[in-house]
């Protein structure tokens, strides 16, 4: 079964943006306070009964989440509750969000990020060749690496979704080798190909 995502609803306040849980359900994985975010990003997931939807930034929404995380792991939330206060970009976030990167002239590049807390690895043994490399092209379900939680080892697979293209080049690999990494964290830097 194909992962499900679900767009958030924005309204305007006076102090910005706020990010509406736009079902039913019970509200997870929130990113903390102080995070930057782009159109497109995994911003959360939502429960309903058996299934599990992927919460994004709708097009047009970048800026820094000042709310705080809710108290319970799984938050009840209605149709229309805030999920997030969003503040407008400023100072080096601003410049980082608008700068383009060096190595891709006017092209802002995308990044894959870690689906879930843990330790990523780019090969499955120290044998083994990388799962991705610079310049490899990525297409939907190639392994971009391992997410391993508690010695058990999950692999990290390209989808695309939000602004992340069907297909897609590797630019650079943000995430060490063995590098801890928290959910939400940049593993792999593409643009599309």
């Amino acid at each position: 079964m194909r992962d499900q995502v679900l767009e958030l609803r924005v309204r305007e306040t006076d102090d910005g943006l706020e990010l509406l849980s736009p079902a039913v359900g019970l509200f997870t994985c929130a990113l903390p306070a102080g995070r930057m975010i782009i159109a497109g990003e995994q911003v959360g997931r939502l429960k309903q009964l058996e299934r599990s939807y992927r919460l994004i930034v709708p097009e047009g929404v970048t800026g820094i989440l000042r709310s705080a995380c809710p108290e319970r792991v799984h938050e009840p939330v209605g149709w229309g509750t805030p999920l997030y206060t969003v503040g407008p970009l400023e100072g080096e976030a601003l410049r980082a969000a608008t700068t383009p990167s060096e190595t891709s002239g006017s092209q802002a590049h995308l990044v894959i990020r870690a689906p879930q807390s843990g330790r990523f690895w780019h090969r499955a043994t120290p044998s083994d060749p990388p799962f991705t490399a610079v310049d490899q092209v990525l297409e939907t379900g190639t392994a971009v690496g391992l997410i391993e939680v508690m010695k058990t080892f999950a692999p990290v697979p390209y989808q695309p979704s939000g602004q992340l293209p069907a297909r897609a080049r590797v630019v650079r690999l943000v995430a060490e080798d063995g590098a801890d990494v928290a959910e939400g964290d940049a593993l792999v830097e593409v643009e599309p190909a």
